[in-house]
């Protein structure tokens, strides 16, 4: 007996030594910055199950092309506002003016989406792109939206005033 103990108790700490090197994900994940996507690559070879996206960036001519293909009526308007008042309140304000309750925490601050700002300037495509893939200080709302949801949001921006 008094031989099988320390060499019992040797074999666990050799073992439980062991241990540290099998499981080191929680000490090895790699860091990621608020608001930034983890990169996931594909294996090399793979074939994607989903497909990708085919959302032109914000900014080019293929964006501002694309149009709303969702019908206008007062269901959908109404589903906008409620999505707006989710995703885009809390920056961009009610009416849109970049003036929401978190809006003086970013610089730059949100821009002015409503009817006197960008709004109306930039094509239904350009700002479902914006929301698709995310600008300057906002995130990409691709995770979170559909794309019908998304253009949605974009039928009910031009209803701001």
């Amino acid at each position: 007996m008094r031989r099988v103990l320390p060499a019992a108790v040797a074999l666990a700490l050799i073992l439980l030594a062991g241990c540290e090197k099998l499981d080191r994900n929680m000490y090895d994940n790699p860091a990621f910055r608020p608001q930034e996507e983890p990169v996931r690559l594909a294996p090399a070879d793979s074939v994607p199950t989903k497909g990708r996206g085919t959302v032109p960036a914000p900014g080019s001519p293929a964006a501002a092309a694309l149009s709303n293909p969702e019908k206008i009526n007062e269901f959908t308007l109404l589903t906008g506002k409620e999505l707006y008042g989710i995703y885009c309140t809390p920056c961009h304000g009610a009416s849109g003016k970049g003036d929401g309750p978190v809006a003086e925490k970013f610089v730059p601050t949100p821009a002015d989406i409503s009817a006197t700002g960008h709004g109306t300037h930039h094509a239904e495509g350009e700002l479902f792109a914006v929301l698709t893939h995310g600008k300057d200080g906002m995130p990409p709302f691709r995770g979170d939206l559909t794309p019908k949801e998304r253009w949605l949001v974009v039928a009910y921006l031009r209803t701001l005033k």
